[in-house]
């Protein structure tokens, strides 16, 4: 590894504590357990991705007591997933003090929301969006294992939900603590080492064109651009040390622009996506997004780097037919986009409703649809 992967590299102010180590689950559960500088052991329930069984490094949390294994391939997280873990977590007789997730972005999603949800009264669905008061929750730690999410420290928690996806929007969903460890991605695929890094590429871009971006985001966002850009350059099909560590500050930066920075149009039209097809990877969402929009994306050249970043990695344009989108679903999708009213802002500023129209949106779906 790089020897300045201990510095900071990230200028936003993040509310999250975040631990830059190079053994990463030990020195966690050293904390968890009363070390480290923590005054009494602490009282986990781990949310972890079912796709680490089976890796020798993560065993250990697999012995935990108070451990729900997270399938990430079968949807993203869901309202229900939230609502049903908080219901069960409070019928014991003592609650967690601390909810840690371990995984990629939509397990440690689902993790905060829980956190947060814990100590709010509502059903999870009641609380997506923007503006709600909600009481601070308990602790939640995450630990990635894929490098690009940026979910480890962003004060959002995206959930599908029974009309909608969208976040928890609020500081109060920001992780407690964050343990950055690049070598706990060496078991990813292919698919998912290069999507997520997707993903990451797209926040960034989209936060250095935004319109309403502060400027030490839009710093974070350029920085992290560059590191992205670089990765994906590369054939990601084989684990790389050094590749790990540029992905993992990439990803840092991905969630450090976001906390004041804000995605647009491909995240918008995304969404719409991805709640009509719950197998639908958010990352590979947002490709399908781009590709739907070089009008929108290609003077910044993210249409045309799309297409050569997924050459280099020897992944066809990815189709949302494939994933059982279809005609049937574009009212439902276009409701969903237009409802992203601060990302719109975010890519066209001031105005936004005069472009944005229903008819514009279901353009761009049937486009996407009969690629």
């Amino acid at each position: 590894m790089s020897d300045d992967f201990g510095v900071r590299w990230w200028r936003t102010d993040v509310s999250t504590r975040v631990l830059l180590s190079r053994d990463g689950l030990s020195e966690m559960f050293a904390m968890l357990h009363g070390g480290g500088g923590s005054r009494k052991a602490r009282h986990p329930f781990f949310i972890v991705d079912k796709a680490l069984k089976g890796q020798a490094e993560f065993n250990q949390l697999w012995e935990q007591g108070d451990v729900f294994a997270f399938d990430a391939t079968a949807s993203e997280p869901r309202t229900g997933d939230v609502d049903s873990l908080v219901r069960g977590l409070h019928e014991r007789e003592s609650e967690p003090d601390i909810i840690v997730g371990v995984g990629g972005g939509g397990t440690m999603d689902l993790a905060k929301a829980v956190g947060i949800c814990l100590k709010n009264p509502k059903p999870s669905a009641e609380y997506q969006g923007w503006g709600f008061n909600m009481a601070r929750g308990v602790d939640v730690w995450v630990m990635p294992t894929l490098a690009g999410t940026g979910a480890e420290l962003t004060p959002i928690a995206v959930l599908r939900g029974p009309e909608k996806k969208l976040g928890i929007n609020t500081p109060l969903v920001a992780p407690a603590f964050a343990v950055i460890d690049p070598a706990l991605s060496k078991g990813a695929k292919h698919f998912n080492r290069f999507y997520t890094m997707m993903d990451c590429y797209f926040h960034h871009r989209e936060i250095t064109i935004s319109k309403t971006s502060a400027p030490d985001a839009m710093a974070d966002a350029r920085d992290g651009l560059e590191l992205a850009r670089s990765v994906l350059s590369r054939d990601l099909s084989n684990y790389d040390g050094a590749v790990a560590v540029a992905s993992a500050r990439a990803s840092v930066l991905g969630g450090s622009s976001s906390v004041s920075g804000r995605v647009g149009a491909a995240h918008a039209i995304s969404y719409g996506l991805s709640n009509s097809a719950p197998t639908l990877p958010h990352s590979v969402a947002v490709t399908i997004s781009m590709l739907g929009l070089p009008d929108l994306y290609e003077d910044c050249g993210a249409y045309s780097e799309t297409l050569r970043f997924l050459e280099t990695n020897r992944f066809p344009a990815p189709r949302a037919r494939d994933y059982g989108v279809n005609a049937s679903h574009v009212g439902r999708m276009v409701k969903t986009a237009l409802g992203m009213d601060k990302l719109w802002l975010s890519h066209f500023g001031d105005g936004w409703e005069k472009i944005v129209t229903p008819e514009f949106i279901e353009k761009i779906y049937i486009k996407i649809i009969e690629a």
